[in-house]
């Protein structure tokens, strides 16, 4: 967040505020861009460059040692300087010529998989390690050929270096099925879904220094409260909460008002500062350049974003406007593991905490995943019923049925009020087998849990769907 004065005190100029604003977003995209794909490939092709001086240093070593006799080495394999030219040459342009159609056609399937699912399809392809991989040994093989060829002179022939060419060469191109294959491959529903579950666990264990460092609600609710705005928009990315331990009193209390992944515009409050008397202008500028926001949200660190993604993903395939229940099931199946694993491990879902010893601070962070994780559900329900897939359904209210024993009391609640309003949607459904036998199963659930308001009115509604049996209804007539 940027300050609102300067340190004398007075305003910054509006050109300031723009320069200002132009290197933050430069810096954004660049960190970015290598978080999500520039670190790997410029790390092969630094080590390729690497490569060409070594094979550069080993031919000087050679004839420094007065063998120049090239016909001697490999039969005179590469020994001749203007075949040697051809040769690396060749190498070069095939390399940039057939990479660049392949990436041209593997774009067009990249496409073709967003055009199915969503537009997060290119998010995954170019975070895969793989990819990455095979983008910079490309390019690397490609920058190392026209070095190698650019030291070729009368008086150094590199015979290392266009020997080891060549054999990069036959690597490049076998690199070029397997990544046609992996690309394919990772178009494939459930390699895209299983990818951002995964992606989903890490980031969650990476909030767990946040989660570890912070409280989730005040200690002194009686103190005077100051709220700091945004002094722009973005998604809350990080918080720095050593930096705000290290300038807040003993006596100062900060909540932050917003959970990572949140969307803030310009002038929403997120922060609240508890104290007993004024603060200063120092701690309101540490606070607020503790707060990172950005433009783009970061897989790596921000979980509900995995959840957002799946959710859309599922309500793109069960909606109408794709009818594909697969993905849709996948999704669903995969935010109910995504659950029952961090009902297991979690202390924000009631498993005993696990997050190791906690260190004293006075920064109040609140954790928004349990309640996002139990609506991304009770979106993926409605947009069942928009479609009429009963098996998006069955499995839905089976996962309530599987995962509500362990579920905490407050996600208890938030669960009986997500099934309470599913319900006038159920009747938009044709009760089948699946459907009946999943209903059952939670209304069973839900009495032996004690909840039998919930479980009868689940009942009756099960009970009025399954007069339409036999009879001839249209969707909006099928209960009384």
């Amino acid at each position: 967040m940027m300050p609102d004065h300067h340190e004398d005190g007075s305003p910054p100029t509006g050109s300031l505020v723009r320069v200002a604003g132009s290197l933050r977003s430069a810096f954004e995209t660049t960190r970015r861009a290598f978080l999500e794909f520039l670190t790997i490939p410029s790390l092969v092709i630094a080590g390729f460059l690497l490569l060409a001086l070594l094979t550069f240093v080993l031919d000087r070593g050679r004839l420094s040692n007065g063998s120049n006799d090239a016909q001697q080495i490999w039969g005179g394999l590469f020994s001749d300087a203007q075949g040697a030219r051809n040769f690396l040459g060749v190498i070069a342009s095939s390399i940039i010529t057939v990479t660049s159609i392949t990436l041209s056609l593997l774009l067009i399937a990249v496409q073709q998989g967003a055009a199915s699912l969503t537009s997060l399809v290119f998010d995954q392809f170019l975070r895969r390690r793989t990819n990455q991989l095979y983008f910079g040994f490309f390019i690397g093989l490609a920058l190392y050929a026209l070095i190698v060829l650019a030291s070729i002179e009368p008086r150094h022939q590199p015979i290392y270096g266009v020997a080891l060419a060549g054999l990069l060469t036959i690597v490049a191109l076998y690199m070029l099925i397997l990544l046609t294959y992996t690309t394919i491959n990772q178009m494939r529903p459930v390699v895209i879904i299983k990818s951002i579950h995964d992606h989903t666990l890490l980031a969650r264990e990476r909030q767990h220094d946040l989660l570890r460092a912070t409280r989730r609600s005040p200690q002194n609710p009686g103190l005077t409260t100051e709220r700091l705005n945004a002094k722009r928009s973005g998604f809350l990315t990080r918080i720095d909460v050593a930096a705000i331990d290290d300038s807040l009193p003993a006596d100062v209390e900060i909540v932050i008002l917003a959970s990572i992944g949140e969307y803030i515009a310009f002038g929403d409050p997120i922060v609240e500062i508890r104290a007993s008397q004024p603060t200063s202008a120092k701690l309101k500028a540490a606070v607020g350049e503790a707060i990172m926001l950005e433009a783009q949200r970061d897989l790596d660190s921000d979980a509900v974003f995995g959840i957002e993604q799946l959710m859309t993903i599922g309500w793109t395939s069960i909606s109408t406007a794709k009818s594909n229940p697969d993905p849709g099931l996948l999704s669903i199946w995969n935010l109910r593991d995504l659950a029952a694993r961090w009902l297991a491990t979690d202390a924000s879902f009631g498993a005993p905490d696990q997050l190791g010893p906690r260190r004293v601070a006075g920064v109040v962070y609140v954790d928004n995943l349990p309640s996002r994780l139990m609506e991304a559900f009770e979106s993926l329900i409605v947009v069942a019923s928009e479609s009429m897939q009963h098996q998006s359904a069955a499995q839905i209210y089976r996962t309530f049925a599987s995962l509500y024993p362990r579920l905490p009391l407050d996600l208890q609640r938030q669960s009986e009020d997500c099934l309470m309003r599913s319900l006038s949607g159920l009747g938009d459904h044709i009760l089948t087998r699946e459907l009946a036998a999943s209903l059952s199963a939670l209304v069973e659930v839900l009495r032996l849990s004690g909840r039998p308001e919930c479980a009868e009115a689940i009942a009756l509604a099960r009970e009025k769907l399954a007069r339409s049996i036999s009879q001839l209804n249209s969707r909006s007539s099928r209960t009384p």
